[in-house]
């Protein structure tokens, strides 16, 4: 089992080098991303209801 799987992997060398490439380069930018926004903490949105422009309207939610 194990040598057909080395026999396998010897015959498609070339794809497994562009998966293995692939892979670690996509691993790399999301890390490098997840970290990048870690330091950047947004402040939070809060909305508020401006009564005035309800009355003013004449519409209610």
């Amino acid at each position: 089992m194990l040598e057909k799987v080395k026999d396998w992997i010897s015959e498609h060398r070339r794809e497994v080098l562009i998966f293995v490439l692939f892979f670690l380069i996509s691993s790399l930018s999301f890390a490098l991303g997840y970290l990048s926004a870690k330091e950047f903490t947004h402040s939070q949105i809060i909305i508020e209801k401006n009564s005035n422009l309800l009355e003013a309207s004449g519409d209610e939610l």
